[in-house]
């Protein structure tokens, strides 16, 4: 019994694991892509 118990708190672990790595890196990406418009928007010319 306590070999299914360490086995469902094992797939959680991991499951919460993969959860937290996604909430991380979408963080990740929204900042890295603000900061990418943001240096675009810096260094483009306005067409005169």
């Amino acid at each position: 019994m306590m070999l299914g118990f360490q086995r469902i708190q094992w797939m959680l672990d991991l499951f919460v694991a993969g959860i937290s790595l996604m909430v991380v890196l979408g963080i990740f990406t929204f900042v890295a892509s603000i900061l990418c418009s943001a240096a675009f928007i810096h260094h483009s010319k306005l067409p005169s």
